[in-house]
């Protein structure tokens, strides 16, 4: 009986129930450091981005972005994920513009990642690779840039050098890169 009181006692202290006030329950998963509906507008275009970063309806992302921004002008989330639609939909200029915005709000790893991915897509290698060589000294274990250099390296005829940029994007677990490389042979497995 002792021991059932005391484990009842450990068990109401370790979920918090020990006479602590619970936080606020959010089912939105909002943030609320913004604007709630352009949170929720950035939460609804979110979920067209599956998780290799493929949007399935870039159109309808970009015009559910728009009202997120419109509500919340430095949402650099917002700006990163619209720049990507817009990179999907081939309007090179205004992705860029976007990710650029991105990096200026929050320059983040990722925000240099993607938009070293706009501009190779855009055919600015040069720009790429600066970008992605920033997004690597920001941390070492942003996988997609690793990955896309891997593929700028690719491009441009470096196949050794895009082959250990593969095999660190793999490290930092997204092997698709090294992978899709290896079954083309261009690649040791």
């Amino acid at each position: 009986m002792r021991k059932a009181v005391l484990y009842i006692f450990v068990c109401l202290v370790l979920v918090g129930c020990g006479g602590k006030e619970l936080e606020p329950h959010n089912p939105m998963g909002l943030s609320g450091k913004r604007n709630m509906e352009a949170e929720a507008a950035y939460a609804r275009a979110h979920v067209l981005w599956d998780k290799r970063d493929v949007c399935s309806d870039p159109s309808l992302a970009v015009d559910i972005l728009n009202k997120a921004l419109r509500l919340e002008p430095e949402y650099a989330e917002a700006y990163l994920r619209r720049g990507l639609a817009k990179s999907d939909l081939r309007d090179w200029e205004g992705a860029f513009d976007d990710l650029s915005r991105a990096v200026r709000l929050n320059p983040t790893a990722e925000a240099y990642a993607f938009r070293g991915l706009v501009s190779m897509r855009g055919g600015n290698y040069l720009g790429a690779r600066k970008d992605l060589d920033k997004s690597l000294s920001i941390t070492k274990r942003q996988h997609r840039a690793w990955n896309f250099r891997g593929t700028l390296n690719r491009i441009e005829g470096y196949q050794i050098q895009a082959c250990k940029d593969f095999d660190e994007g793999c490290d930092y677990g997204d092997c698709n890169g090294l992978e899709m490389s290896q079954e083309l042979g261009e690649c040791p497995k």
